[in-house]
């Protein structure tokens, strides 16, 4: 996984330096902010036993500006919670540092891709009803590869995005905090 990680880095690296001889121009402005909302799944086979919830709401906010033509550097900021009732409660708060390459597909619309690096806070809680659960937390080391589509009215812009984080394992515990998130987002360009 690490190396498909490194590859892929690597991938956007060299579509960078590519990028400075290009005469096409991505129209996400100068710099962008957008407000994500997203369904969030973790992919690590611990949460598919019965009473582990895998997947919830991820709400975040993320900002970048242009490095070069077409490539963008920023990052990142928001939280993933699962929704159970009984069973494990996942608060999840990665932050992230990325690097997204551009493209005009048509007429106001932008694809882009990329690539990071995250740190991400994690807090486990069992939904013990007799109040006995474990409750621990962890700083988890990651990276992530992501795609989005950008639709842009004048300096607005609405979208879709999926992304797949890969992240280390949680402490003293056999399972990682891996997601997939995909969903929608909002924004304003400058």
């Amino acid at each position: 996984m690490k190396r498909l990680f490194l590859f892929l880095i690597i991938i956007v690296f060299i579509m960078a330096f590519t990028s400075v001889y290009a005469e096409e121009r991505a129209r996400l402005g100068n710099g962008n902010v957008a407000l994500k909302l997203d369904y969030i799944v973790f992919t690590d086979g611990h949460f598919d036993d019965p009473g582990n919830e895998d997947d919830g709401l991820y709400i975040g906010i993320e900002g970048y500006g242009e490095i070069i033509p077409n490539l963008y550097l920023g990052g990142e900021l928001g939280q993933g919670i699962n929704i159970g009732i009984l069973g494990e409660d996942i608060s999840f708060v990665p932050i992230e540092l990325n690097v997204k390459y551009a493209i005009e597909a048509a007429r106001n619309l932008v694809i882009d891709f990329g690539a990071g690096i995250s740190y991400s806070y994690v807090e486990l809680r069992d939904l013990d009803p007799f109040g006995s659960g474990r409750d621990e937390d962890d700083w988890l080391f990651g990276g992530q590869f992501f795609g989005d589509l950008t639709y842009k009215i004048r300096w607005f812009s609405i979208g879709v995005n999926a992304k797949y984080q890969i992240t280390e394992d949680f402490r003293n515990e056999d399972f990682d905090l891996s997601n997939l998130r995909v969903g929608a987002q909002i924004g304003v360009m400058f």
